[in-house]
């Protein structure tokens, strides 16, 4: 699951203090995350590399990711964020390859984590709310190395520029 390295995306930045839980898991809402909404760019990554999130609605954030590199698109990833009767997941659909759920592990006014530890890897998606606005993902844990981790930093950008150098 390679790929869904590239494109993990997202911070919830709520309305609760840092640090302290927001809801439970089964009250946590897509609504909740209407900040990822727009357009980033990952940083120190060539231009159109990024991920473009939809608004929350009908229970669910959406969006495409693409990784460029030296002018070709290298990988690319569908994903989700929605509620259903068994709480708020993170979705991923990265380059074609099948469909894995992360259900939401915790969430607080800074960090939103979902974990699989079934999953070879990634098995946790992290995602947290810079000062700055910027955000950074964070993927980690792999069944044969728990230790193994990726950062993505990015930073909101205009959805028109998205695809001219930085």
């Amino acid at each position: 699951m390679k790929s869904a390295a590239i494109a993990m995306v997202g911070v919830f930045c709520g309305l609760v203090a840092a640090g302290e839980p927001a809801r439970s898991e089964a009250q946590a809402s897509a609504a909740q995350l209407a900040w990822l909404a727009g357009c980033w760019a990952y940083l120190d990554a060539e231009p159109g590399s990024g991920e473009t999130w939809m608004p929350p609605a009908g229970g669910a954030l959406l969006s495409v990711a693409r990784t460029v590199r030296r002018g070709g698109v290298v990988s690319y990833e569908f994903q989700r964020i929605a509620e259903s009767e068994a709480g708020l997941a993170f979705y991923a659909l990265p380059s074609g390859q099948p469909e894995v759920r992360f259900p939401l592990k915790s969430l607080t006014a800074n960090e939103v984590v979902f974990e699989n530890l079934d999953n070879e890897f990634p098995q946790r998606v992290i995602y947290r709310l810079a000062q700055d606005g910027d955000i950074s993902a964070r993927i980690e844990g792999a069944k044969d190395d728990p230790t193994r981790a990726l950062d993505f930093p990015m930073t909101r950008t205009s959805c028109e520029d998205k695809d001219k150098k930085r």
